[in-house]
This record gives structure tokens, C-alpha cells and sequence, in this order.
């Protein structure tokens, strides 16, 4: 679980075939939607178990402004 301005966030991958390494987002509980925008198609959903961390770029990107970062 990870935790940026007070929200909850854990990293799950888009579930479904797989060609290329898989990409962590960063998804609150019980949401379809990442940070990122990202969200799994219609007759998908989100893969378990969670992973311990974010690979997203965009999805990083977001919660190190969450967390008042720069950069």
C-alpha cells in the first residue's frame, strides 16, 4: 500500500495477455481508473497480487506530486 497526501494507492497491472514486461500502475482501492488515466477494458479488470511498487511513468509522476515533490 502506498500512501501520498493522505490517499491510498496500490500497484496493480492490467490484467490479460502479455507481451511485454509488465507495467505497475498506481490504482486506489476499489477504482477502475489509475493515476495515469489508465483503466482495464471492459471485460477485463486489475491483476493480483499487488506488486511493492510503481513502474508507471506517468502514474510516478503524479504521486510525487501528490506528495509535494518536484521533478
Amino acid at each position: 500500500m502506498l500512501i501520498a497526501n493522505g490517499r491510498q494507492f496500490v500497484a496493480l497491472r492490467k490484467d490479460g495477455p502479455h507481451r511485454r514486461p509488465p507495467v505497475f500502475h498506481a490504482v486506489t482501492p476499489f477504482c477502475r481508473m489509475a493515476l495515469c488515466a489508465a483503466e482495464p477494458g471492459a471485460g477485463s479488470g486489475w491483476a493480483e497480487p499487488p506488486s511493492s511498487s510503481v513502474t508507471c511513468p506517468a502514474c510516478l509522476t503524479r504521486l510525487r506530486r501528490l506528495r509535494g515533490a518536484k521533478g
